[in-house]
């Protein structure tokens, strides 16, 4: 996918990257899965609608920030050659589906404040925030192969979905689902007999109305959790009752329940929780479902590991402006500095290890 070597032009404020900020932002693509960089444009533009965007080479020419951290990109990409066709290593699986982010922000629906991309950024950035990857899925994709599996606003979902994510938890898997999900089939069709449709048995829960709040109004639950946006007057027919409404419409009514199913469990999310909510939610369901992150490090060191059958390489990308110690074993790429036991990563810095084999 193309980005830009600094800043844009159809944002109200193009703001530049800082020093090093394309480098990482590249690197951190390259650690996700991409095989390659790809930029608009090559050299800036001097008329048009896109010519204060930016470009490899830039207005001023190649002695600037721009073109040198461009070229020290190049760089690294050579050094970094024998990753290429590598995949990454990740347990955790977000469902995504373009068909269900059409259908939820149809207009005439219980609350404009309702979007797709919400609870699925959400999410990701609380897992970015605990140091764990994970892929981003349709829901028909093979499943088996992941320890958990994240369910944001599906609204829309066919039979054949729905039932395999039923037969992943019953094989052992732990999936969580979010409100306004399974509502309608692949036609946008309402699934009756209470919400939400098409996850109502796998949950274990009967939610019989919705109630949407009003812009600004706040809830919270017996947890300690704050929420807004949405509430549902739910019923657990079989999930356990893990928070409620201490307020709001539904005092009372039940807000986040789990349901064992087989071998794995089945959560439901049935309001929107703030950052802090969401990112203790998260860690309980990582500890549940045993997924760890790739190395451990501090807040705001993206880890992110890569394999090719017994090969892997580990990526460090330390977006902080201290320097941060990892544990590492093997050959560090861009510098070719051996790590025994631990990688110094300086400010702002990247490093791959070319992991030994354990």
């Amino acid at each position: 996918m193309e980005h830009s070597t600094s800043a844009v032009n159809w944002q109200p404020r193009n703001v530049a990257k800082l020093p090093g900020q394309l480098r990482r932002n590249s690197l951190a693509h390259v650690a996700r899965g991409a095989d390659g960089v790809l930029f608009f444009q090559w050299r800036a533009s001097r008329a048009g609608a896109e010519k204060f965007h930016s470009a490899l080479v830039p207005h001023a020419g190649p002695d600037t920030k721009v073109f040198r951290e461009v070229c020290r990109l190049g760089a690294d990409l050579k050094a970094l050659a024998e990753v290429r066709g590598s995949r990454v290593d990740a347990d955790v699986a977000i469902l995504f589906d373009w068909e269900a982010w059409w259908g939820v922000e149809l207009d005439s629906h219980p609350s404009v404040d309702v979007t797709y991309a919400d609870r699925l950024n959400a999410l990701y950035g609380s897992l970015w925030r605990a140091g764990v990857t994970a892929d981003v899925v349709h829901p028909s994709a093979d499943l088996s192969g992941y320890r958990l599996v994240l369910v944001p606003t599906l609204y829309l979902v066919s039979d054949a979905d729905a039932d395999a994510l039923h037969r992943y938890v019953e094989a052992g898997g732990t999936a969580a689902v979010t409100y306004f999900s399974g509502i309608v089939d692949a036609n946008d069709h309402i699934r009756l007999g209470g919400y939400p449709g098409a996850f109502r048995e796998l949950l274990g829960i009967r939610t019989e109305e919705f109630f949407p709040l009003r812009e600004g109004e706040q809830v919270r639950l017996d947890d300690g959790s704050t929420a807004d946006v949405w509430t549902e007057w739910l019923h657990a027919e079989g999930a356990e009752v893990l928070a409620s409404y201490t307020d709001g419409p539904l005092p009372g009514v039940p807000a986040l329940t789990r349901r064992q199913v087989g071998d794995g469990a089945a959560w439901y999310v049935g309001t929107r929780l703030d950052e802090p909510a969401t990112d203790r939610l998260v860690a309980r369901l990582l500890t549940e479902a045993g997924v760890r992150p790739a190395a451990s490090a501090p807040p705001g060191v993206e880890v992110v590991r890569r394999r090719d059958g017994d090969r892997s390489w580990l990526f460090a990308i330390n977006h902080t402006d201290t320097e941060v110690r990892l544990p590492a074993h093997g050959v560090e790429l861009l510098s070719g500095a051996q790590c025994a036991g631990e990688l110094t990563v300086p400010a702002g810095e990247v490093a791959v290890i070319r992991e030994d084999r354990q």
